[in-house]
């Protein structure tokens, strides 16, 4: 029971939360299951200062510090322009690749500030995806463009700016969905791109910034270069995470797993073999949608699996040694942005912007 138990399990799981207040049933389910980590809602708050709430009571109660971050509930949107009402729209990453390095710093800055001010210490919006070539769609203007070499370019320059502020990036989605259209037949997405091409482009952005990302998120889509027979989503699939990003790749952090972005992408499977098979692949954190059954039953199917010996215990002992590596350079969960600061954040917002303007 006690190498089993639930609150060392809780630790292989990001809890993506769908509420923004403070509850009892709440308080019990994080006290009891400690996640290693919390999605805060964004859509819907009007208010910085509810979610900095909410991030400040989780910090507090969880005994090991969870990392924090800001739902995005699509490929593109940016979770943050609704917490900043006096901002239309926050500077988009394509908007930032099309001016020089220091606009492309100065964007990982400023959402290092509004990251930090509303508590939390990853940034879950981070793409290093190509955009569908001749793409003007707004999911392409949450990546940094179609280039490889410019995505990797703005990449680093972005990294620059985040990393004062000791926020950290997930960088998604492994290895690249620009490539990725719907298939007819599954209605899923799946990229077609040979290997040679995938290496050259979608994972080049990767490649040169792998040494500057604690967390990635693998992909959603499937990819016929490495497993062609059946196609499966890169997060099920062990030739993607344990062949191409531990092995060839030589990637020693944590691989992050949505089971949201999952079922978004139009991927229907039980959550509970989805959770498995994710860690099977060789992922280690796993992002789970909801408040009061999902964490449960999803640290219930971990268990089993472990018991049955479907999940070798080394497997998940690694996942846990990589969590506890990444979390030692979490910022201090007393170190938070003063609620003061929000105007500052808002007028260097409008200032970036106004500065942008074609």
């Amino acid at each position: 029971m006690s190498t089993l138990s639930f609150s060392r399990l809780g630790q292989l799981f990001i809890l993506q939360l769908t509420e923004t207040k403070w509850s009892t049933s709440l308080e019990s389910l994080l006290g009891s299951f400690q996640p290693a980590g919390i999605i805060l809602p964004a859509r819907g708050l009007r208010h910085a200062e509810t979610l900095r709430h909410l991030a400040r009571r989780i910090g507090g109660l969880l005994d090991v510090p969870p990392f924090l971050g800001v739902a995005c509930d699509s490929f593109h949107g940016d979770p943050l322009r609704t917490l900043f009402p006096s901002i239309s729209l926050l500077p988009s990453p394509l908007r930032a690749a099309r001016k020089g390095s220091r606009d492309r710093e100065r964007l990982g800055k400023l959402r290092g500030v509004a990251l930090r001010l509303v508590g939390c210490n990853v940034d879950f919006a981070f793409s290093l995806d190509l955009a569908p070539a001749h793409a003007k769609t707004a999911r392409a203007s949450g990546t940094f463009g179609s280039d490889p070499q410019v995505v990797a370019r703005c990449g680093a320059a972005y990294l620059r700016g985040l990393r004062p502020h000791k926020v950290l990036p997930c960088a998604r989605h492994f290895p690249g969905l620009g490539s990725a259209k719907v298939d007819p037949r599954t209605r899923t997405p799946l990229s077609a791109k040979p290997m040679v091409g995938l290496w050259r482009e979608d994972l080049l952005p990767f490649r040169e910034l792998l040494g500057q990302l604690p967390l990635i998120m693998v992909s959603p889509a499937a990819y016929q270069a490495y497993d062609f027979d059946p196609p499966r989503p890169a997060m099920f699939s062990s030739n993607v995470v344990e062949g191409l990003l531990r092995t060839k790749l030589g990637y020693q952090a944590v691989a992050v797993a949505s089971l949201p972005e999952l079922a978004r992408a139009g991927v229907t499977v039980d959550p509970r073999e989805a959770v498995v098979r994710t860690l099977e692949a060789g992922c280690d954190l796993v992002m789970v949608k909801g408040n009061k059954n999902t964490l449960p039953e999803a640290i219930q199917a971990v268990r089993s699996s472990l018991e049955s010996g479907r999940l070798a215990a080394r497997r998940w002992e690694k996942s846990l040694a990589r969590i506890a590596t990444v979390k030692k350079s979490l910022a201090s969960r007393q170190r938070t942005i003063s609620e003061p600061a929000a105007p500052q954040v808002a007028k260097k917002l409008k200032e970036w912007l106004k500065d942008s303007d074609d």
